[in-house]
């Protein structure tokens, strides 16, 4: 019985424990300096751009309107390949690397803190 409820005990401090971190400490997060005027809704952003070059394997050019500049940007088999609307990719709304095409419309999100891309959705085929 004494082994039981010792055997309790030690189960019950464990479960009250804070939980320790899953992720190392990786610095300082964009909204702890608020000379940029980061917040914590910062976490990600997005530009919307139009695809000028495709290139194998995994980059693309693209062109940004509002900014009026160019980027090149190199993916990996991480990033989100999106369709906005199904209708544009024979029903898919998942997109491979090859369904993207000079000339589309094209939302690119990515972290503000490292600036790793994270998603590229597909808004409009040419």
């Amino acid at each position: 019985m004494l082994q039981r409820t010792l055997i309790l005990l030690a189960v019950a401090a464990l479960l009250a424990a804070p939980a320790a971190a899953s992720t190392p400490n990786q610095g300082p997060r964009p909204w702890d300096s608020a000379e940029d005027g980061a917040s914590p809704s910062d976490v990600t952003r997005s530009v919307k751009c139009t695809i000028e070059k495709v290139e194998e394997p995994w980059a693309v050019e693209l062109f940004d309107v509002d900014a009026e500049t160019r980027h090149f940007v190199e993916l990996n088999e991480k990033v989100t390949l999106t369709a906005k609307r199904k209708k544009d990719f024979g029903g898919r709304k998942k997109l491979g690397f090859s369904d993207l095409a000079e000339g589309q419309l094209v939302k690119l999100t990515y972290r503000v803190a490292d600036g790793q891309i994270v998603r590229l959705q597909v808004l409009g085929k040419d």
